[in-house]
């Protein structure tokens, strides 16, 4: 009798395997399908906030709770009068709420963070060379600027602050192409344009001497996730304070025709304690990515250095270089 019931669970649980299978759409070359533009607007947190400790998951009503408040403190933002007063975080953002687009549901896991590892959903420690190394950037950004190399790499436009690698949900632009063949993958962010062309047989990496602002991706395919391992950053490329040794792995796999689990992890003992994990779920959208023109040497960047050098000449110094949501 038992080995019967275990035989008519075990062909259910086939049977509901071979329908989830079907809802994904696969390539001719029998491989899951990628493509598509995504969207990865999301109001989950990066790190577990202090209100929800150790709790990792939310119930639906949590949910709701939770997406009602978000939108509940962006009306408020949005509706408040302003009385005459502003404060610097008014000047580094430099425009209204109307052009944020964060996003405003949780992802579908009902996770109480994107970071499922260190398990507490917080970023691991730093370690001595990461604290210092921090230390420096944060000076060189306080400091009027000598030259634009002084300057970080998206005041530049040379990466965008969402594009990575890897991906996160910002302010806005929180899209990305995908284009697959059965030998590259091809990624395009929104922001700044980024694009990234991705073998999909791994091949011979880059010597370590030829380092990347993006670094040096090579892909390969582990059952039916798509996985790219990132190395050759720069020592600027900076990803929440990493450094040229950091690794990056990517995983991309598609759940549904609407859904595709994007999860990465970066492993970076020089800069950090422990590696750190994040996943996401993106949505298949018909928005199109549209050109955000921004490019190195842009109006910003002679205004930002005249304004030192009339600082110089005047002899004043101030910390306001420094973004108030850096401090």
């Amino acid at each position: 009798m038992k080995k019967s019931a275990s035989l008519i669970v075990s062909m259910a649980l086939l049977i509901v395997c071979s329908l989830v299978q079907a809802d994904v759409p696969m390539k001719a070359w029998g491989k899951p399908s990628l493509q598509g533009n995504w969207d990865f607007r999301t109001v989950t947190p990066f790190q577990r906030p202090a209100a929800f400790a150790d709790k990792e998951f939310l119930t639906p009503e949590e949910v709701e709770d939770y997406e009602a408040a978000v939108r509940a403190g962006r009306e408020a933002r949005a509706s408040a009068e302003f009385d005459g007063e502003y404060d610097q975080q008014d000047l580094d953002v430099g425009y209204n709420q109307f052009y944020l687009d964060q996003g405003t549901t949780m992802t579908t896991t009902m996770r109480t963070s994107q970071l499922i590892y260190p398990e507490n959903g917080r970023m691991p420690a730093m370690t001595e060379r990461g604290r210092e190394a921090s230390a420096y950037f944060r000076v060189l950004q306080s400091r009027s600027p000598h030259g634009p190399e002084d300057r970080n790499l998206y005041d530049r436009c040379i990466l965008g602050f969402n594009a990575g690698p890897p991906m996160r949900s910002g302010a806005y632009n929180n899209m990305m192409k995908l284009i697959q063949t059965e030998n590259y993958v091809m990624i395009q962010t929104e922001m700044v344009n980024d694009h990234r062309v991705i073998p999909t047989s791994g091949g011979q990496a880059l010597p370590a001497s030829m380092q990347l602002w993006k670094g040096d991706s090579r892909g390969q395919w582990d059952g039916d996730t798509f996985v790219v391992t990132t190395t050759n950053f720069t020592h600027l490329s900076r990803f929440s304070g990493t450094g040229e040794s950091m690794t990056l792995t990517e995983r991309f796999t598609r759940l549904d025709e609407n859904r595709l689990e994007y999860e990465w992890t970066v492993d970076d003992l020089e800069m950090f304690e422990d590696k750190f994990t994040a996943v996401v779920e993106l949505q298949l959208t018909d928005a199109d990515l549209y050109e955000y023109a921004c490019h190195e040497a842009n109006y910003a960047m002679p205004l930002m250095l005249s304004g030192a050098r009339k600082q110089e000449a005047t002899g004043v110094e101030d910390d306001t270089w420094l973004p108030s949501w850096s401090r």
